[in-house]
């Protein structure tokens, strides 16, 4: 495997991005002094700043559990805790109707009624990011006219707890049942694998729901085949706290990830390519990795397939149009995830791809953004990538493990 986790350079022969591609990437928190860190999210997008326009409202509205709203308290603070019983509050947004990534946090309200605490699977992208949707949306609603903000709590009073590594490691091993993955696994398939019957058969996922994780294991000329759910959001540093959890206590040899990501190029429409490649740029680092799909989605993936470079965002409220006129143009496609779990995969000595639906363009506006993913033009035309996805992924699988 080609091992590669440099500092960006400019006075190199070869700038791969300039430094100033994500000042977000380098962003100091405030972290007052205490027994407790606090952090507070940036809270700075708008219907106006937005590369989400119109659409941002729609998109927080989702996923704002309805605690936020109840009442005004005075603070908020999201946390990192994966906890799903009484007197944990689910969210009522929850969309059980699919079998995995639908367990979002929790809310959890102080004995004086005065302090929401917000639970989310341990994570500091995940925490950070969640915090932003609150502030963000509370900011939003209190710049509405005929909203009675005497009810809502003011943006200000929205902080996180930032999390560890090792935060995540410990819940994935006491909380989630990952430790009991078989061991002998060659490749772990994550994200969408309910989408996959062509290669796992048909599977019934429900009987799991009780768990973090569901998974079936198939064997594919000789390579032993786990396809992996989980019923969490990974969200971006958990990601690849993942893989490194897969590497380590498993002996995972080979992992692929399969989701959707966002397109910082005009021209692509959301939910019509796939993209693929060996490369992010990670908080201020290239992170490079030889990309296990890249032969596959050559010969079998055709013009659907799109390689190129990746950066990871901890969060869509980041993605501002100031930052988006500060990105480089090497930069074609971003997300949490894919440089979060290269860059494990690079450091656990494993092989690692990843195969993702485009199904944004911050770059210009489409009808389609994340915001109305579940209309049925979107579904029809994932349903045709995603017999790609298995085209490219049967071809990959059908290959003897090197």
């Amino acid at each position: 495997m080609r091992f590669h986790i440099s500092p960006i350079q400019e006075g190199g022969t070869r700038v791969l991005f300039r430094p100033l591609v994500s000042q977000l990437a380098r962003r100091q928190y405030t972290v007052p002094p205490g027994k407790i860190a606090k952090a507070y999210p940036q809270a700075e997008a708008t219907i106006e700043n937005h590369t989400m326009g119109h659409s941002l409202p729609r998109y927080l509205e989702m996923k704002v559990h309805q605690a936020v709203l109840e009442r005004p308290y005075d603070e908020i603070t999201v946390l990192g805790a994966h906890q799903r019983s009484t007197p944990s509050i689910i969210f009522k947004g929850e969309k059980r109707d699919k079998p995995f990534n639908w367990q979002r946090p929790t809310a959890r309200v102080s004995p004086n009624g005065k302090h929401l605490y917000v639970e989310c699977f341990p994570g500091y992208a995940h925490v950070e990011h969640y915090a932003e949707i609150i502030a963000t949306y509370l900011g939003i609603l209190q710049r509405q006219e005929g909203v009675n903000t005497d009810r809502l709590t003011h943006p200000s009073k929205v902080s996180f707890q930032p999390t560890s590594c090792s935060d995540t490691q410990k819940t994935l091993l006491e909380n989630t049942n990952l430790k009991d993955l078989p061991e002998g696994i060659d490749t772990v398939i994550l994200g969408h694998v309910d989408r996959l019957e062509k290669l796992t058969g048909k599977v019934d996922w429900a009987q799991t729901e009780h768990q973090c994780c569901s998974w079936v294991v198939r064997k594919f000329n000789g390579r032993k085949v786990a396809f992996v759910g989980f019923r969490p959001n990974f969200w971006g540093d958990i990601s690849g706290e993942v893989v490194h959890f897969l590497a380590s206590r498993r002996g995972v040899k080979e992992v692929i990830y399969l989701g959707k990501l966002g397109s910082v190029k005009k021209g692509v429409r959301p939910n019509t390519y796939l993209a693929t490649g060996g490369q992010s740029l990670v908080h201020g680092q290239v992170v490079e990795w030889d990309n296990t799909l890249s032969g596959s989605a050559a010969r079998v993936g055709g013009d659907y397939v799109t390689p190129g470079n990746h950066m990871v965002v901890r969060s869509v409220l980041h993605e501002t149009k100031d930052w988006l006129a500060s990105l480089h143009s090497s930069v074609d496609f971003i997300d949490p995830e894919i440089g979060m779990m290269g860059q494990a995969a690079v450091k656990s000595g494993i092989r690692y791809g990843y195969l993702h639906i485009i199904s944004d363009n911050v770059a210009e506006k489409y009808a389609e953004d994340l915001s109305n993913e579940r209309q049925r033009s979107v579904l029809e035309r994932r349903a045709k990538l995603y017999d790609v996805v298995q085209d490219v992924l049967g071809h990959h699988l059908s290959r003897p493990v090197v």
